[in-house]
């Protein structure tokens, strides 16, 4: 099975009952943090007194009601950039709680004969899900000047964006599912055997997380995508 027939075999799989009370989950925990992020950040700039600050103030004294307008389309643009930076991360911590579920019913559907899963301690699954929230996080703040940079060089920006969290999203969601199934060691081997594919994977997924709505379903779409994924990678026996 290819990635591409892997990605529309997950997608199909979304009618499945089990993997829609994990959609609508993860559609009311993610807009409810999303909805108290937002909120703090409009209290934080409500509170700030913009005028004491340099250069701000002298522009509010220059522009007048004019500056009020743009200090609001700046903080609406702020308030997206920082939504879809974030929102990978963010949907990923919620869905990472019903991450059994979801490739419970995926190998149950589809790949039966399967032998039990290896058992993983919640605190392992907890800290790969977190660890990677805060890389995600991290890297993509220490990668806003050069996104702004590249904005001269369109789409290069788009491109850096797509490339470096497409590698983060793909292994991530690679080793939430390769470590049911392989102890660390093999599965990183593994995943470095395939590292073309896991970045194409990767890239794939974040495309969906960028397209609105769909977003909200993508974290289900990904866990299950990545079980047909590992299921199917060539000579995944060898690192058994």
């Amino acid at each position: 099975m290819s990635v591409l027939d892997s990605l529309f075999t997950a997608i199909a799989q979304l009618t499945d009952p089990r993997l829609r009370r994990v959609v609508w989950t993860g559609i009311l925990g993610s807009f409810s943090i999303f909805l108290v992020m937002w909120t703090g950040l409009w209290f934080l700039t409500s509170a700030l007194d913009w005028t004491q600050i340099p250069y701000i103030g002298w522009l509010f004294d220059r522009m007048g009601g004019a500056a009020a307008w743009l200090g609001g389309l700046v903080f609406l643009t702020s308030i997206v950039a920082v939504s879809f930076l974030m929102f990978p991360a963010v949907v990923t911590i919620i869905v990472g709680f019903f991450l059994e579920e979801v490739v419970g019913a995926v190998e149950a559907e589809h790949y039966p004969g399967l032998p039990p899963a290896r058992t993983q301690p919640t605190a392992e699954v907890l800290s790969i899900t977190v660890r990677f929230a805060l890389l995600v996080i991290g890297v993509n703040l220490v990668a806003v000047p050069f996104y702004l940079l590249l904005m001269f060089l369109p789409p290069m920006n788009i491109v850096l964006y797509y490339l470096l969290n497409g590698y983060l999203v793909g292994r991530e969601y690679y080793e939430l599912v390769a470590l049911r199934r392989l102890e660390p060691g093999p599965a990183r081997r593994l995943r470095k055997a395939h590292k073309g594919r896991m970045l194409f994977a990767g890239v794939l997924l974040v495309i969906f997380m960028t397209i609105p709505i769909i977003n909200f379903v993508t974290p289900v779409v990904a866990a299950a995508f990545m079980v047909h994924v590992f299921q199917n990678l060539p000579r995944r026996a060898e690192f058994s």
